[in-house]
């Protein structure tokens, strides 16, 4: 299993990691495979586990979302992906906010970076770190994630 914490220092808060261990022994101690899609293994807000399989495509397709609630882990369990991430916290919404689903679409950063996931890979997105998801590296690829959200 290779990780990626990806974090400006700027807008780095310590406690906000502290369920990381817990998400990676749930990985590790989990057949991933046999997840159900959609929604499971729920901890009140604390965590919960969200399975997804599909055909990855251009990831201009997508737009940023941002997170207020939640730390997303993205681990790639068959497939590969490109995932975009921005470290600068100052995004510019155009959508309103969805408490239900904690989710807010924002306009495209001027600077992001490109990360490419392989099976067994994980990246760990902050809480208002603006990304996109679901990219095609060099051609469309099925893929099954498990994305991990991990509240306070």
């Amino acid at each position: 299993m290779n990780a990626l914490l990806f974090v400006n220092l700027d807008s780095f808060d310590a406690q906000d990691y502290e369920r990381v261990q817990e998400a990676v022994s749930f990985l590790k101690n989990t057949d991933l495979t046999a997840t159900p899609l959609g929604r499971s293994h729920q901890d009140g807000d604390r965590f919960y586990v969200q399975t997804l399989e599909y055909e990855t495509e251009p990831i201009e397709d997508f737009e940023f979302e941002i997170h207020n609630k939640r730390l997303d882990l993205h681990y790639i369990v068959e497939g590969e992906e490109r995932i975009d991430v921005a470290p600068d916290t100052n995004y510019v919404g155009i959508s309103d906010y969805n408490d239900e689903r904690d989710i807010q679409y924002v306009q495209r950063p001027t600077a992001f970076n490109q990360i490419l996931l392989h099976k067994g890979d994980f990246v760990l997105i902050g809480m208002h770190e603006p990304h996109r998801t679901n990219g095609l590296i060099d051609q469309p690829t099925h893929v099954r994630k498990i994305v991990l959200k991990l509240g306070r």
